[in-house]
């Protein structure tokens, strides 16, 4: 195997295992407490108000109706027009709307390659077209202008309104330039390299075989590398917000399951009332031995 297969194998690892460790961390992290936050996506028939089945009379009574639909279609509305950012940091939206769907783009386009890859493995005819050509060339040049571009542009605002400037981290602007450098050598191997994608196909058939061998360009080398490198680092950044969204949504923004006795939740929510207090406030008054549920008697809240 060459340098690249190796290099992309032990990255595209790192990135594999790194996401899943962080996945199984937020699945075992205790129950967050609760922000009673609304409207919740999923609850059936009061979303457009703000309603909750808390308002019911005796609703621990009642079956608890929720909707799929809402909140797929809350999901749905965030990652395809980012109105989070749209209503809170207006700014940045049209860049980030931007370097986002260059983004799914590029990200349609290697998925296009594997399967192009996994297709030819399995001997199916009619997807010829996946293991090169110029749809996928309009394909990249479109993704990687669209990304290019978003990310000029975030790197424009951030640096240039003092406001955005102070409020970024360092990890903000190395991850922009680092994104920026793959584009560029994207830009470079698509010009000099592989304007059809034809390479890059031809590597990825290899790579499920891991039997890529022969000469690849260096351009190419280089490139897979510093993407691969940039994906193994990608879980440990604050850029795993692409699936953690999941759990800050449905574990907390969205928890707004009953406590009831005798139920599941409650069982959890009893542990976690035992655990020590340490935290020192006036109001808490924790010493490092008693408890939460002491706490909460002392205050008369029990």
């Amino acid at each position: 195997m060459t340098v690249a297969t190796i290099g992309c194998v032990v990255l595209l690892a790192g990135f594999v295992l790194g996401s899943l460790y962080k996945a199984v961390r937020y699945v075992r992290m205790p129950m967050h407490v609760r922000w009673e936050l609304y409207p919740v996506a999923h609850e059936k028939g009061k979303v457009s108000y703000g309603g909750s089945y808390f308002e019911e009379l005796d609703w621990w009574t009642k079956p608890r109706e929720t909707s799929l639909v809402g909140e797929v279609k809350t999901i749905a509305e965030e990652v395809f027009t980012l109105k989070a950012v749209r209503e809170h940091n207006p700014k940045l939206w049209l860049p980030s709307l931007l370097f986002h769907y260059g983004l799914y783009l590029l990200f349609l386009l290697g998925a296009a390659l594997l399967l192009g890859g996994v297709a030819d493995g399995l001997g199916v005819v009619g997807l010829g077209w996946l293991g090169g050509g110029k749809v996928l060339s309009l394909w990249g040049v479109v993704a990687l202008g669209l990304a290019t571009l978003g990310c000029c542009l975030l790197l424009l605002r951030r640096l240039g309104d003092p406001t955005l400037r102070n409020a970024s981290s360092p990890a903000d602007f190395l991850h922009l330039w680092w994104l920026l450098a793959v584009f560029a050598l994207s830009w470079a191997n698509w010009l000099v390299v592989d304007r059809e994608y034809t390479v890059a196909a031809g590597f990825v058939k290899g790579l499920l075989r891991l039997q890529v061998g022969g000469s690849v360009p260096a351009l190419f080398v280089a490139q897979v590398l510093l993407l691969g490198a940039f994906l193994a680092y990608l879980p440990w950044s604050h850029m795993t917000h692409m699936f953690a969204k999941y759990f800050t949504w449905h574990s907390v923004r969205w928890d707004d399951a009953p406590n009831i006795a005798g139920e599941a939740y409650r069982e959890k929510a009893l542990k976690l009332l035992m655990l020590p207090v340490s935290w020192s406030a006036p109001h808490i008054k924790g010493d490092g031995k008693k408890t939460w549920l002491d706490v909460v008697q002392e205050r008369g809240e029990s």
